[in-house]
């Protein structure tokens, strides 16, 4: 019978190995890659959709004649009163359209945050509206501020900054409204939900001016206490609702 030779060791099956790991690594990379791409594009298309938004028109007047005047982007097109956006959608179902300019904004402001941040809950925390003001951007104090405290959450910033970024460009009065519910306030630094409100909405103003530029002229702060509710106070729902800060872009200069 004749002898068996002892198999011979494969000394480079490692290299199959090996081979399979090159290869997955490359595929992640080129991932990565078409994911920056991706994003760098998008990016641009905000960009310039916030540029276009926002660029002045020819000088003329309602009538469509010359006349040495800047045509107002943001001038009532349409009645508008009280018009949520649903977020994340930015759809609303009402049947009168609301001014075509401030829709453009709530647009742009959706897609950016939403974009930037890819926060799946941001509707909690960030609702837009339209009423007889301009564009409301309303913001959940509870994300923003401790309770009973106007020192801003660092986690709720970058939301912030991306407002900030899509509103800069615009050439309109804002108005920054602090409101609480009708809890009392339990601090030494602020004694009544009027002192604790106006220092949330004057925070916010100093920010957008220290950070981001913003024209002090145009911007107003104010705190109204609990006096404007937009939920009943009875349930803990509601008064987090009322607890807000909001930020109005104004369809019209203020007299």
């Amino acid at each position: 019978m004749p002898k068996k030779h002892p198999e011979h060791v494969n000394l480079e099956r490692w290299l199959v190995s090996y081979a399979d790991f090159i290869t997955l690594l490359f595929a992640f990379f080129v991932i990565l890659y078409a994911s920056s791409k991706r994003d760098q594009a998008q990016e641009k298309k905000v960009g310039e959709s916030v540029a276009a938004a926002f660029q002045m028109s020819e000088a003329v007047d309602r009538g469509g004649k010359s006349g040495g005047k800047t045509f107002n982007q943001f001038d009532p097109l349409a009645a508008i009163g009280g018009v949520v956006i649903d977020m994340p959608t930015g759809r609303t179902n009402l049947m009168t359209p609301p001014n075509e300019e401030l829709k453009r904004l709530a647009d742009i402001l959706e897609e950016s945050v939403s974009f930037e941040l890819g926060v799946s809950d941001f509707a909690e925390k960030m609702q837009m509206e339209y009423d007889d003001r301009g564009l409301v951007v309303r913001l959940s104090a509870k994300d923003f501020f401790g309770r009973g405290s106007a020192e801003p959450k660092r986690d709720a910033l970058p939301i912030l900054d991306q407002i900030a970024k899509v509103l800069k460009p615009v050439k309109r009065h804002i108005r920054i409204e602090g409101h609480t519910d009708n809890s009392k306030v339990e601090s030494d630094l602020y004694p009544s939900n009027w002192e604790l409100s106006t220092a949330r909405a004057s925070w916010m103003a100093r920010y957008l001016i220290k950070k981001f530029g913003f024209d002090p002229k145009k911007l107003e702060a104010s705190g109204l206490a609990e006096n404007h509710p937009v939920a009943p106070n009875d349930t803990e729902a509601g008064r987090s609702r009322n607890r807000r800060v909001e930020i109005i872009v104004l369809s019209k200069d203020p007299i």
